[in-house]
């Protein structure tokens, strides 16, 4: 059992929205675009994998590790960024429908710490076989 800290990027998306026009012509009294606000998703840099981030609870810590255990991205931040885009733009367009506008406003690298349990003899050259486990206790769940 090894643990390795996986880079993580934090990306915040500036969420602006207008009704659709549908909407626009039933309730001609509300004009205009609905407040802007903010959402955050986090993209895994090994997967490519992007999920909503809640940073509530949530406690970022500075800590020094060795350099041998910290995995770099593999993806670049426009791809992560279109990736959390695109679960974004599902996720609001369930909620509050309408025209969606999404504008990157920040990406923040954070590294998660897992635990990857090899199994399997490691030979050169042979595929790796191995489970991770997040070490920092938290989970990616689907929920309907």
């Amino acid at each position: 059992m090894k643990t390795i800290y996986i880079e993580n990027k934090i990306i915040t998306y500036r969420v602006s929205s207008a009704p659709n026009w549908i909407s626009r012509i039933v309730r001609r009294s509300e004009s205009g675009r609905h407040s802007d606000f903010l959402i955050q998703m986090i993209a895994n840099g090994s997967t490519c994998g992007v999920s909503y981030y809640d940073p509530q609870g949530v406690e970022i810590t500075d800590m020094d590790v060795d350099e041998e255990q910290i995995q770099l991205s593999d993806f670049s931040d426009s791809a992560l960024a279109v990736r959390g885009n695109a679960l974004a733009r599902r996720i609001l367009k369930r909620r509050i429908g309408g025209h969606i506008t999404l504008e990157v406003e920040s990406i923040e690298s954070v590294f998660r710490p897992y635990h990857v349990a090899f199994y399997g003899e490691l030979r050169e050259g042979a595929k790796v076989r191995y489970i991770p486990f997040p070490a920092d206790g938290c989970t990616v769940k689907r929920t309907f």
